[in-house]
């Protein structure tokens, strides 16, 4: 098996996302293993030691009713609350859909 450098695998990843191949019609043009491949793009892309911790803007607003309300906008889909939910349940949706 060829090793290869975190920056290399990366290089890959971008160029098999571009291709517009599945991962295994990738892995069969370029004979790479294919699970080894899909096990490294999910370390990459997950914990990219070089990309900035990232942080959700919640907006929280009370109504002339004194309700708060809760909206949280991802890419193309809303999550409304009527009632704010419980702050670690939230935590952990938040956490999967990042």
């Amino acid at each position: 098996m060829k090793r290869r450098t975190k920056q290399q695998w990366l290089e890959l990843i971008a160029k098999q996302q571009q291709s517009g191949l599945t991962s295994r019609q990738f892995c069969q043009k370029e004979n790479i293993v294919e699970t080894y491949f899909s096990t490294r793009k999910c370390q990459l892309l997950r914990k990219d030691t070089n990309s900035p911790q990232t942080f959700t803007k919640v907006n929280i607003k009370t109504s002339p009713k004194h309700k708060e309300s809760m909206s949280y906008i991802y890419k193309s889909s809303t999550l409304k609350f009527e009632n704010l939910p419980d702050p670690k349940w939230l935590s952990q949706l938040l956490s999967s859909l990042s």
